[in-house]
């Protein structure tokens, strides 16, 4: 393993996910079955394809995430600016007091003015086109 012990969160988080993607390949080469119409034992083929491709992807993600020095590189220096990060305070949950709560309120209240903002637009410029300025260029 390259720099064992080093980034081990984000290695195991990227695997993880690498895992994921690969039983989604296979299932979904599994289910495709581009050569099962009417043939018997086609299904069992088709299984053992779809173990063979689940091993092949972990296994090229393993090799990605643990030994290739560029991305375990990466993986490594994400994980040490990550434990940097200052993160809001949400405990105790559900408080309107702490940070990402606060923050919250400031998300929801920014939107509901864009949103406004926008459909306001929408409205004037319906009016201007339907009724007002444009009327006599468009149907002269």
């Amino acid at each position: 393993m390259y720099k064992a012990g080093q980034g081990m969160p984000s290695r195991v988080g990227a695997m993880v996910v690498g895992i994921l993607i690969a039983a989604y390949a296979s299932l979904s080469w599994y289910r495709w079955q581009p050569f099962a119409s009417g043939t018997s034992g086609a299904g069992s083929i088709d299984l053992g394809v779809a173990g063979v491709l689940l091993i092949g992807i972990a296994a090229f993600f393993a090799w990605f995430v643990f030994k290739r020095p560029s991305s375990s590189d990466y993986l490594i220096d994400m994980d040490d600016e990550l434990r940097k990060v200052v993160w809001p305070a949400v405990l105790p949950l559900f408080d309107p007091k702490t940070e990402a709560w606060g923050s919250t309120y400031v998300v929801i209240v920014c939107a509901i003015l864009f949103t406004l903002f926008i459909w306001l637009t929408d409205l004037i410029l319906q009016y201007v086109i339907t009724y007002g300025l444009f009327q006599s260029v468009l149907f002269r």
